[in-house]
């Protein structure tokens, strides 16, 4: 499971929900208003929903790291792990459905639930935008919330019927790659291929940023750790794609 990163993208959502935003070990979020329908939001880059994990032994959640699931206001859904991305189209339907759902779990008012028991523990990271402010809820896994645990479980796309779905799924095909470099130690590792010289661009956590875009991003082999040599020095690479709403470095941090 993957690190959340969190963007501030807009959204022009429905009616928001309130929610106890005091930490607990099962805490129940206050009725949302009532409603009969949720509206997603129109644009192609614009956020609705985003689900990553972070914590853990492991430290995950660090800055760079790819979220497990994205939702965007055309339809547009894009999840997978380590790189390997998929994009669904999802029905105008559909999307109100889990716009819903994520109001009726009290996303709309941020907060976190903690397990005073766990020192290492895993969160499920729940990014929901609502008019225009990404609202991020933390929950300890196994996730106790009753109904933010079954908004998850609806964002798993092996789960959807078929009638969903607007199109079928495919590849996620990034306009733009991250390059996340690190000092490498390799000998004779291949020379750096694209033209966005490594170790001179945006910092982003431990790493320096700089982003492939046209040929070189349909080029690069997003999604996994690679070992380079660009202008004598040696270093590890992560080609990291893009996600619609992040533009630059800058997003990822």
């Amino acid at each position: 499971m993957k690190a959340m990163v969190v963007v501030a993208a807009a959204l022009v959502a429905a009616v928001g929900c309130s929610g106890r935003s005091d930490a607990g070990l099962d805490p129940a979020p206050a009725p949302s208003p009532a409603h009969s329908t949720a509206s997603a939001p129109p644009g192609a880059g614009r956020l609705v929903l985003r689900t990553s994990t972070s914590g853990g032994i492991a430290g995950l959640g660090g800055p760079g790291s790819l979220p497990d699931f994205s939702l965007y206001g055309d339809g547009r859904a894009i999840a997978g792990s380590s790189g390997t991305l998929t994009e669904y189209h999802l029905t105008p339907r559909a999307v109100r459905s889990i716009v819903s759902a994520a109001q009726d779990a009290g996303l709309a008012t941020p907060r976190t639930v903690e397990s005073p028991n766990m020192a290492d523990a895993m969160y499920a990271v729940v990014t929901f935008v609502v008019d225009g402010r990404p609202r991020t809820t933390r929950l300890v896994e196994p996730v106790s919330d009753g109904r933010a645990a079954a908004l998850l479980g609806r964002l798993n796309p092996s789960a959807w019927p078929r009638g969903d779905l607007a199109a079928a799924p495919r590849p996620y095909r990034p306009a733009k790659v991250a390059a996340l470099a690190l000092p490498g130690s390799a000998t004779g590792a291949p020379r750096w291929p694209f033209a966005k010289p490594l170790g001179s661009g945006t910092r982003v956590g431990t790493r320096t940023c700089t982003v492939l875009t046209g040929a070189d991003a349909r080029r690069a082999p997003a999604g996994r750790w690679s070992e380079w040599t660009d202008h004598g020095r040696s270093y590890r690479v992560m080609l990291r794609p893009l996600l619609p709403d992040e533009a630059d470095c800058a997003s990822l941090a």
